[in-house]
């Protein structure tokens, strides 16, 4: 799309439906009560499911792998007989490993853009991929045909639906400040829709800077009890990714790091705490400091998973 069309396009959508800007003009949803008609130049292409009717489908643990350097040294083999949730290009991993994930998430559209095998091998892999409508638009641009898939979901930020307007600052405050089923910080509201913790996928989840934030509030609404998560270094090893593709830009944790990553995951914190589940964090090196999020080895996350009484008393006394 040239800069002059972006910026027609900017103006017809004004701030209202600015969230919906890198969706290609194209593009279109329609929303039923189990799912979504894709629209493609005015043609129905797909239909992809939503996230509210998987609620509580799933339960015990998973183990949700990100993609950061330390996952190059996991052999994701041990991991056969979980439940996985493989974000991003983390299929490359399992795919490696002769394994698929129960779940992909993938929210990010420079993935759709700069990494499209990691996309086509998500879906053709069988996982329920949970993807944006910046990810479904971008499927309709270059392999409308995998929408024939029954396996894909729309994933939604909270305040920024597609086809809704967006929510500002002070309406999304006083919307969700009172609201049981979302935790906020009183002290970052001005980042109040990116920082925060859904327990309604229906009202959409908090992007935090990073696909993990999704995944962690993901795994919480189908019922997941106990979440390890892999890979999760958020710069804290000073490489991007396992793969160390050059294709796209590394983001920069570092730099997101406080207040967005930091705070989205202190909420996370006190809503396992409050609800009843339980997140590690299985990378020794990660940014995420472990009075956060407590830090424990590959070993001890199996031990815990197959119910070994020892480690479970260890690790949940304060």
């Amino acid at each position: 799309m040239s800069k002059l069309h972006t910026i027609i396009r900017r103006l017809r959508l004004g701030t209202a439906y600015r969230h919906q800007l890198t969706c290609h003009p194209d593009f279109g949803l329609e929303r039923h009560e189990d799912g979504c008609s894709v629209l493609w130049r005015g043609r129905r292409v797909g239909r992809v499911g939503l996230v509210g009717p998987l609620k509580n489908r799933y339960g015990d643990h998973c183990f949700t792998v990100a993609t950061g350097p330390s996952l190059g040294e996991v052999d994701l083999g041990r991991l056969a007989g979980h439940d996985c949730i493989s974000l991003n290009c983390a299929i490359r991993k399992f795919a490696e490993a002769g394994m698929r994930p129960r779940h992909c998430v993938i929210v990010d559209r420079r993935i759709f853009e700069n990494q499209w095998e990691c996309v086509r091998d998500s879906i053709t892999s069988g996982a329920n991929c949970f993807f944006s409508a910046v990810g479904l638009s971008r499927i309709c641009e270059r392999e409308p045909e995998l929408l024939g898939h029954d396996n894909i979901f729309l994933i939604e930020a909270i305040g920024r639906r597609f086809g809704f307007p967006g929510v500002d600052k002070e309406r999304f405050h006083a919307a969700y400040r009172d609201d049981p089923e979302v935790v906020l910080d009183p002290e970052h509201a001005a980042q109040a829709r990116t920082i925060g913790f859904s327990l309604n996928a229906d009202k959409g989840f908090f992007p935090g800077k990073t696909v993990a934030t999704w995944a962690v509030q993901l795994a919480c609404f189908l019922g997941y009890r106990s979440n390890y998560i892999l890979g999760m270094d958020l710069g804290g090893t000073g490489k991007a990714h396992f793969y160390g593709d050059n294709r796209m830009r590394p983001p920069d944790f570092l730099k997101d790091y406080d207040p967005y990553i930091r705070v989205a995951f202190e909420l996370a914190r006190r809503a396992a705490d409050d609800r009843g589940f339980r997140i590690f964090n299985l990378s020794a090196h990660s940014t995420l400091p472990a009075e956060i999020i407590p830090k424990i080895s590959l070993e001890e996350a199996l031990a815990d998973a197959s119910g070994a009484a020892i480690f479970s008393e260890r690790v949940v006394q304060p």
